[in-house]
């Protein structure tokens, strides 16, 4: 979650704007934090499980709806009495129940109407190792926006966090509108000339602008070592690209294409050529262009259909870097940021 809430305003505004629980966001009623083995065995079992997905946010104080159709929705702030359940206290539980502690917890107490009332806004990171329940000994992780136990292998893939870079590859869909550049010989015979032989300005000339939709793809190193070697694979809807002819494209079904990527870069070397033929560039061998941890690789883009539907079909991707094991994941296109970028001023 990008925007932590740190006000009520915050949290009013994920309720008005209805802001759905997610795979990093989990909103817990006051209920959810009482003195009882029962309730505190919860909250260490959540938030351990977040430390060991993708980290994200718990809210204690704001209220589901109760309604089938409307889980996961949040319906009201139920306020905590600080008084009786502290900050302090919420970190003494958390820190006392999880092992090893997790580096770079914050709990931020939002204060309510009534200064004695605030909600507990826990920010937990994505930990470089797994994180341990003690209570019942299990390790945990998010799964349908619930805490789950793990598997062995999934236990050790977190434990390779510190020892391999963790790779995933990010996702946008931009929408450019631009003006068409026409070419300076065309614009000359375009232009009207008075019986002097004078070029005269053509009224009728309006600019041309053009629409373009395009998937952009990037491979994000959230691991704590960098990547030298990444390959990847992207599986996409086959309707949704503008051509098939884009890329490194292969048909896998009758629905799906293939797009294979990787971190390589050519540096150029030379520019040869005139002002009379034109210039070109020339290219050094391919090489490999590390991604260093928190940032991101190079983006690559593949166009799309003007008439894009952003629905619950998906895109799914495997990434192989260095000797880390093979990771794969999925995105709905409705869940991809839309960016819109408009140049018919530059």
């Amino acid at each position: 979650m990008e925007n932590i809430p740190h006000t009520k305003k915050d949290l009013e505004r994920l309720i008005n704007d209805k802001i759905e629980e997610s795979f990093n966001l989990e909103y817990k009623g006051v209920e959810a934090i009482q003195n009882t083995d029962g309730k505190k065995k919860e909250i260490v079992k959540d938030v351990s499980s977040f430390a060991n997905s993708a980290g994200g946010v718990i809210i204690y104080g704001i209220k589901e709806f109760d309604e089938p159709d409307k889980r996961h929705l949040p319906e009201k702030i139920t306020p905590v009495n600080r008084t009786q359940y502290t900050k302090e206290w919420l970190e003494q539980i958390i820190n006392s129940n999880i092992s090893p502690k997790i580096e770079g917890l914050k709990i931020y107490p939002v204060t309510l109407d009534n200064n004695n009332e605030v909600a507990y806004v826990i920010e937990i990171p994505q930990s470089t190792t797994a994180h341990q329940n003690t209570k019942d000994q299990r390790y945990y992780r998010r799964y349908n926006f619930e805490a789950t136990p793990m598997l062995d292998y999934e236990i050790r893939d977190i434990m390779n966090r510190a020892k391999h870079p963790l790779i995933e590859i990010g996702f946008e869909i931009q929408k450019r509108i631009f003006k068409v550049k026409e070419n300076s010989f065309l614009q000359t015979l375009h232009k009207k000339t008075d019986i002097f032989g004078m070029i005269q300005k053509d009224s009728s000339s309006i600019p041309e602008y053009k629409t373009e939709f395009a998937l952009k793809f990037f491979p994000i190193n959230k691991g704590n070592i960098y990547a030298l070697y990444i390959n990847y694979y992207i599986r996409i809807p086959e309707k949704i690209l503008l051509s098939k002819e884009q890329g490194s494209l292969n048909r896998i079904d009758n629905d799906i294409v293939e797009y294979y990527g990787e971190n390589t870069f050519r540096d150029v070397v030379d520019v040869q050529g005139d002002s009379m033929t034109g210039y070109y560039k020339k290219y050094g061998p391919s090489r490999f262009d590390p991604v260093l941890p928190g940032l991101k690789g190079r983006s690559e883009k593949l166009k799309l259909i003007e008439e894009i539907i952003l629905d619950d079909r998906e895109i799914t991707w495997t990434v192989y870097a260095d000797n880390a094991t093979p990771k794969s994941g999925s995105i709905q296109l409705k869940d991809i940021p839309f960016i819109e970028k408009d140049e018919t001023n530059e």
